[in-house]
C-alpha cells in the first residue's frame, strides 16, 4: 500500500470516519466525510495527469474532494472548469523516534485514548485551551492530524510538545512509521522536527452546481 493510501486509513481513524473502501469509478480509495461542504473524498495516491482527468470526469456529485499525490504542475492543467483547487499541501513522513520538546512549565497536558485514536490537549495554568492534536492509528502507521496552537499561545513550543505527546502514544501502540499531510502553516514546524517530504498533495473540490 502506498503512503497516500496508508495516510487515508490513519486520517479516517483520527477524524472518526469509517474506513476507506475501494472505488472503481474512479479507481481510488473513497471515504464518507458527511459534511455539507465535503460529502466525501477520493484518494488516488500517486497518479498521472491523465488518471486525474479521468477521475474528475467520473465525479458528478457536488462537494467531492479528489486528492492526488503528484506535483501540482502535473495535475492542475487537468482540473475542469469551476472545480476549486485547494491550497498546496505535502505528504510528510518520519520514524516514531521524535526529538524531545522543550519544557513548557506553564502548561499541562491531557491525552484521551480510544481504540485507534488519541487526542492530546495542552492547557494553560488558567485552564484555557492552548493547543491540541490528534493521532490516528492503522496497523503500524500513525497519522498526525489537526495540530493547532491557539494564537495567544504561539511560539512557546506547544506544537512540538503536542507532537511529542502523540509520538509517545504511537510508540506505545507499536507504530513504526508516521505520516501527515501538512499545509503551508505547519510544514516548517514538521521539517524542524525531522519530517521529510514524500509528495505534493493536490486536492480539488467538485463544484456545488
Amino acid at each position: 500500500m502506498n503512503d497516500h493510501f496508508k495516510w487515508a486509513f490513519g486520517y479516517c481513524a483520527a477524524r472518526g470516519y469509517g474506513h476507506p473502501v475501494a472505488a472503481t469509478t474512479p479507481s481510488a480509495l473513497w471515504f464518507d466525510a458527511g459534511k455539507p461542504d465535503q460529502i466525501g473524498r477520493f484518494i488516488l495516491g500517486s497518479a498521472s495527469g491523465a488518471a486525474a482527468a479521468a477521475a474528475f470526469a467520473a465525479v458528478e456529485a457536488p462537494h467531492i474532494y479528489v486528492d492526488i499525490a503528484a506535483p501540482r504542475d502535473a495535475i492542475l492543467p487537468h482540473v475542469p472548469p469551476h472545480w476549486q483547487p485547494r491550497d498546496p499541501m505535502w505528504l510528510m513522513a518520519t520514524e516514531t523516534d521524535m526529538p524531545a520538546a522543550r519544557p513548557t512549565p506553564d502548561f499541562t497536558f491531557e491525552v484521551a485514548e480510544s481504540a485507534d485514536r488519541f487526542e492530546a490537549i495542552a492547557r494553560h495554568a488558567d485552564g484555557s485551551l492552548a493547543a491540541r492534536g490528534v493521532l490516528g492509528i492503522h496497523g503500524t502507521t500513525a497519522v498526525y492530524d489537526q495540530i493547532v496552537t491557539e494564537t495567544q499561545f504561539g511560539r512557546r513550543g506547544l506544537g512540538s510538545a503536542i507532537m511529542a505527546e502523540l509520538g509517545r502514544c504511537a510508540l506505545r501502540r507499536g507504530a513504526t512509521e508516521c505520516l501527515l499531510v501538512a499545509t503551508a502553516d505547519g510544514k516548517a514546524l514538521y521539517e524542524r522536527l525531522g519530517w521529510t517530504l514524500r509528495s505534493d498533495i493536490v486536492s480539488v473540490i467538485s463544484p456545488s452546481a
